[in-house]
């Protein structure tokens, strides 16, 4: 119960944050301020245009309801960007640092039922560039303001520009009977015959009274059939905050799984007091391990690891219900099962939209490349991270936890203590203290060539890889407008634009025309894509245990590594993936260039199933133009496993009277009743047998 503060706030900037309280008040009371911002909303998106310092939020409340007006009240945030500074009635009431976290204030002694100035200062300052910013950071922001796909990527001079600042999530007061919950943890423990599940409850509660009480606390657990389970607790509340562990067990547990694997049972946690709900959380019934060989393992399942990156908006005030789901949907109809939030904390629709979708979440913490080496700075890290882990410990679509990306050295300093912190707060999860350069091999994008991912580089876990491709010719003039057959390659660069490995590296040609630019790109980004996963497929169940491509969306308006530009346009690089990722996928290997009619089909096929489903009598069918010339016939496919066949002894020729030149093919995979289970597209160029 409580009112919203959402909506109209007069605002006052402070560049440099020169301004104290008393100056701010008095030019509101002296009718200065006329400015308005509708909260929430990061500034940038407000017309504060590459606005750093502090911003000024002035509003006056009142609480009309009589009963409201005799219970305790809370101040409650659910996201700010970056420093928080909170006044009531020129009262200071406290602060707060970083971008993600929930936060709230006890304001019932400060707070009148009539009206009451509310003052919110929040900062988020530009980092000296050169001397700070990048490698010597403090702000803990990750990709929000350091990356190379966010507007101006490393340039020094504007590698900062459209800040994220703000008050970019929802503002309330909760009018509460006395006790208030700040979190919970639920940690499910599955027995070995998976016939029971105990759950563990670590809970949070404030209590507002002036003394110690006795309270009755009511548990309750909802299945998704709407089956309860409820336990009544006498629990002794001191003043102030108090911890809780609550233990039940479910039987018959209906687990969490991921959508290749299974069904995406959601509980219900309702926590009671009085006639008041103090706290509700889903949560799902699930086990994560990662053995020795970096093998992933959900309930006890082998699943090879079918990932990409994202960072689904550069701005979260901007990230809708609508666009998080058409994310969501496009993974998985890319047959993605595992996504990396890279190198930041997103806000909670997203994580509930992969538990509901079944996409494993690989979840980074905010630090971006390096950082301050202070002790002060580590100290802060320690903290945030932890208040990362119990914001988002619920969401059953998280399994990794990831403290760094790109440290290089501090992974031995800092990300040791980090490491250690998320222990404490969870050992329930996989833990890395780094996704570091040896995790993300760049062969044909920074060096080298894509041919080299024929050695496999960099596992078992590869944690990044790709390359930047054009969106389309409509989507490159919404981003970089001007004359497209002319290009600015400095407005190009802004917008994450990488000239030296286009052109120097992978040698894309530029073409005649920006549709041939554009199709060239495309189609080499779907090449190393597409070359990468079926080598990297073909070491599954050895020396590669999963990979995660480089980048699934962009976040703003740039040209990048993903696969699906900022308007929600695919790209070839996206139906690449999302083929290569089938469950059960058909991987082949052509021995030559080209081919002639009559002549032997020489190639490898692997036939690699990541389900846990075993398929008999199946024929893989080979088509040419949509005619058939080959099969094969299969006894069984087993479930989780690779085979191997080749040419020689499958002795398949191609048709006598063919074509020259390419020719679109297709190798299917049809189970016993002949329906399709997986197709793979290739192109066989052919040439006329010269005779001799």
């Amino acid at each position: 119960m409580g009112i919203t503060l959402n909506g109209k706030w007069y605002f006052r900037r402070d560049k440099n944050s020169k301004c104290d309280y008393k100056k701010v008040a008095k030019e509101f009371a002296d009718g200065k301020i006329q400015d308005q911002m509708g909260i929430p909303i990061n500034w940038q998106l407000a017309g504060l245009n590459n606005f750093n310092g502090a911003v000024w939020f002035i509003r006056k409340i009142s609480i009309s309801n009589d009963e409201d007006k005799n219970r305790f009240k809370v101040l409650r945030f659910e996201g700010v960007d970056y420093f928080c500074d909170v006044w009531i009635n020129g009262e200071y009431i406290g602060n707060h640092e970083g971008y993600f976290q929930r936060f709230w204030f006890d304001i019932t002694e400060n707070i009148n039922a009539n009206e009451n100035l509310v003052v919110i200062k929040v900062t988020s300052p530009l980092e000296e560039p050169g001397k700070v910013w990048p490698n010597r950071k403090k702000l803990i922001k990750g990709i929000f303001n350091h990356h190379d796909c966010r507007p101006g990527g490393w340039d020094l001079k504007h590698g900062q520009d459209q800040n994220t600042g703000g008050i970019w999530n929802d503002i309330s007061v909760d009018f509460l009977e006395g006790v208030y919950c700040d979190y919970s943890k639920i940690k499910s423990i599955v027995g070995s015959d998976k016939k029971n599940a105990k759950i563990k409850i670590d809970i949070r509660l404030y209590s507002f009274a002036a003394s110690d009480t006795i309270n009755k606390i009511i548990f309750k657990i909802i299945d998704k059939h709407g089956v309860e389970k409820s336990l009544l607790k006498n629990l002794k509340l001191n003043p102030g905050k108090n911890d809780f562990t609550v233990a039940m067990t479910i039987e018959e547990p209906k687990l969490w799984y991921s959508w290749d694997l299974g069904e995406q049972n959601i509980y219900k946690l309702i926590v009671s007091f009085q006639s008041e709900i103090l706290h509700e959380a889903n949560f799902g019934i699930r086990e994560v391990q990662l053995d020795s060989n970096q093998k992933f393992y959900l309930n006890g399942d082998k699943l090879f690891l079918r990932g990409t990156n994202v960072i689904p908006d550069q701005f979260l005030s901007r990230l809708t219900d609508e666009k998080i789901k058409m994310i969501v949907r496009l993974m998985k109809e890319a047959n993605i099962n595992v996504v990396r939030v890279h190198a930041h904390v997103n806000r909670k629709e997203f994580y509930d939209e992969c538990d509901n979708a079944g996409i494993i979440v690989w979840q980074d913490f905010a630090l971006q490349w390096t950082y301050n080496e202070s002790e002060e700075f580590k100290k802060n890290a320690v903290s945030q991270i932890k208040d990362m882990v119990r914001l988002n410990f619920n969401h059953p679509s998280i399994a990794f936890w990831c403290c760094h990306n790109e440290p290089g050295e501090q992974i031995a300093t800092l990300d040791t203590l980090l490491f250690d912190a998320v222990k404490e707060e969870d050992d329930s999860r996989i833990i890395r203290k780094a996704s570091n350069f040896e995790e993300h091999p760049y062969d044909g994008w920074y060096w080298g060539k894509k041919e080299h991912f024929a050695a496999a580089p960099m596992g078992p876990l590869v944690t990044e890889f790709g390359a930047q491709a054009l969106p389309g010719s409509n989507s490159l003039k919404k981003i970089v407008g001007g004359d497209l057959y002319s290009p600015d390659y400095k407005i190009w660069k802004y917008h994450n634009f990488q000239y030296e490995q286009t052109f120097q590296i992978a040698k894309i040609d530029s073409g005649k025309s920006i549709k041939e630019f554009v199709d060239n790109s495309q189609s080499y980004q779907a090449e190393l894509l597409k070359t990468a996963v079926n080598y990297y497929r073909r070491e599954k169940n050895r020396k590669i245990a999963g990979i995660f491509q480089f980048m699934f969306i962009d976040c703003w308006e740039s040209i990048s590594w993903s696969v699906v530009d900022f308007y929600g346009v695919k790209k070839a690089g996206y139906y690449a993936l999302k083929e290569s990722y089938q469950p059960i996928y058909l991987s082949l290997n052509l021995w030559q260039d080209t081919y002639f009619p009559n002549s032997l089909f020489k190639f490898d096929i692997f036939i690699i199933n990541d389900m846990h489903t075993t398929f008999k009598n199946c024929t893989v069918k080979f088509e040419i133009s949509k005619k058939e010339f080959g099969m094969i016939n299969l006894k069984t496919i087993e479930r989780d496993s690779i085979e191997k066949f080749n040419w020689e002894k499958l002795r398949i020729f191609l048709p006598d009277k063919l074509k020259t030149g390419k020719h679109s093919c297709s190798c299917k995979l049809l189970d016993n009743k002949l329906e399709l289970i997986s197709e793979t597209s290739f192109v066989l160029m052919i040439e006329k047998k010269i005779k001799i």
